[in-house]
């Protein structure tokens, strides 16, 4: 069973499956012409000397050849490793050598940077590059490899040919490599196997998403992203539908644009993107919407006022879930048409989720509790971090670093990361009860809550506000009412011990690439 295979099943050749909308390029991939790229690709990966098992890095912005490049490597029987195509030129190396790569497709500053580099041990990896309007030795090379066997002057033992069949791998062979978001220090790379893919088609998307060929999908996340890769390509791809990939940055104005112009029926984005895309919605923001069936969010909690709002102003729900690059997708989630606002719904099928006590036990309802999960899309563990694998996968669950409870309906409310929980007062205050609170608050564009220790070191709550005036916030006037009404609103719906004690107006809040906010960079800001 070959996960790429899998991928490229359905959907007949003529369907369009990419729509390239970036500022700089714009065209349509019929769903022949991918296949034929892919299988194209993995006879150049062979004649490359890439052999099964061997690790091929993709360092791209979203386009086209990442696509070619994440399926044809698996195709080939080979592992891509996907990385976040954000970082400085010089920041990929080490991703290199701890992949061992042989071969690595990236645009040419990052190529530039890796032929500087004369750490590597036994050779260096073969280096093919993509500019921005396709072109390369990316695309050179998959050109003449397949004008050559076309030709019949290339002959590649044991490899795949033009037209011929997927490498046959196991659905326990390593698939590919993502990357964690590293919010709790160096990021680490995640191995799946095969099988994790066809198992996301088919729970979460034939039973959240009913994906069909009909299908038209947008994320503002990118692919390195696990969530950006199924939400733009082997959830949309797998059904026989289309994806539409932008290799521009996220902007609420760009995003607003392709959803007016291309009208997708289905929308993946985190909830800073959804509050960006409120704050700027354009005129036509209703009619851009009225074909998408599901909205989708996670990455970290979504605000519950944002999930009212958005379904005021455009008719739609926000299915909020919570997912992970260890589990690859979304294994808890709200349903159409059962939304509870402020949870993350219940267990997606195909997956067991408990709660557990520090002894492994299972809490009962109401009781908070730490959030494990299995089902067949947990990753076989983190690659050579053998500490951090014994304590993430245990007895085939993954223990996720979350602290939950659940109601008597089965429905969920995460409390916020285990080590993000604060002790107050002798009380345990998870900072996204304090947020959620003060998030409604008028004038309040975000917020997020940290514990500081005080003069005599005790631990206090501090609310890091971003104002709507923008910048550090409001004038010093602004800035004693805006904590009025916080202190008000606070008073009214929060215990005592889970009242901020400062407010700290800060322009932004640190985030990662993905979306996930970083609180240990707040901590060290605001000390």
């Amino acid at each position: 069973m070959n996960a790429a295979a899998e991928i490229l099943r359905a959907g007949d050749d003529a369907s369009i499956a990419i729509r390239v909308r970036s500022a700089a390029r714009r065209l349509d991939i019929t769903r022949g012409e991918l296949r034929g790229r892919v299988r194209e690709a993995a006879t150049a990966f062979a004649a490359l000397g890439v052999e099964e098992e061997q690790r091929v890095l993709v360092a791209l912005p979203d386009c086209p050849e990442l696509v070619v490049a994440f399926l044809g490597a698996m195709w080939n029987g080979s592992v891509p490793v996907v990385v976040n195509s954000f970082l400085h030129p010089d920041a990929y190396p080490p991703f290199v050598h701890e992949s061992r790569a042989r071969l690595v497709i990236t645009v040419d500053e990052v190529a530039e940077a890796l032929r500087r580099e004369t750490g590597f041990a036994r050779r260096a990896p073969v280096l093919l590059t993509v500019d921005p309007n396709g072109g390369g030795s990316f695309a050179a090379a998959i050109d003449d490899h397949a004008r050559r066997e076309r030709a019949g002057s290339v002959g590649i033992a044991g490899s795949v040919g033009i037209g011929g069949e997927p490498f046959p791998t196991d659905a326990e062979d390593p698939a590919f490599w993502l990357y964690s978001s590293g919010t709790t220090g160096r990021p680490k790379a995640v191995v799946h196997a095969h099988r994790a893919i066809p198992h996301v088609l088919a729970s979460y998307g034939r039973a959240i998403l009913a994906t069909s060929t009909d299908d038209v999908a947008y994320s503002t996340s990118k692919l390195f992203f696990a969530y950006g890769l199924g939400a733009s390509l082997y959830f949309p791809l797998a059904a026989g539908g289309t994806t539409i990939l932008s290799s521009d940055p996220f902007s609420p104005e760009r995003a607003w644009r392709t959803l007016v112009e291309e009208t997708p029926s289905l929308f993946f984005a985190v909830p800073s993107a959804y509050r960006a895309l409120l704050e700027h919605a354009p005129p036509d923001a209703a009619a851009a919407c009225a074909r998408i069936r599901r909205c989708v969010s996670a990455g970290e909690a979504l605000p519950e006022a944002i999930f009212h709002e958005w379904r005021r102003r455009f008719g739609v729900e926000i299915l909020d879930g919570l997912g992970s690059t260890e589990t690859l997708h979304i294994f808890l989630s709200n349903t159409s048409g059962s939304c509870v606002p402020g949870t993350l719904g219940r267990p997606v099928p195909g997956y067991d989720v408990q709660l557990v006590d520090d002894d492994g036990a299972a809490v009962a309802p109401g009781t908070p509790g730490a959030l494990r999960v299995r089902g067949d899309s947990i990753a076989a563990g983190y690659w050579q971090r053998a500490e951090a694998t014994r304590r993430a996968f245990v007895g085939g669950w993954f223990v996720t670093g979350d602290h939950a409870v659940a109601d008597e309906d089965g429905t969920i409310r995460v409390l916020g990361r285990r080590d993000d929980l604060l002790k107050i007062s002798g009380q345990w205050v998870s900072p996204l009860d304090v947020e959620e609170v003060i998030a409604t608050v008028a004038g309040v564009r975000e917020c997020a809550v940290i514990g500081v220790s005080d003069a005599g070191g005790f631990l206090e709550l501090v609310a890091c506000v971003v104002a709507t005036t923008g910048g550090t916030g409001p004038r010093d006037d602004e800035r004693r009412e805006l904590r009025a009404r916080i202190d008000h609103l606070c008073g009214e719906r929060l215990p005592r011990f889970k009242r901020p004690k400062r407010v700290v107006y800060v322009d932004a809040l640190p985030r990662t690439p993905t979306g996930k906010l970083q609180r240990a960079l707040l901590r060290e800001k605001i000390r």
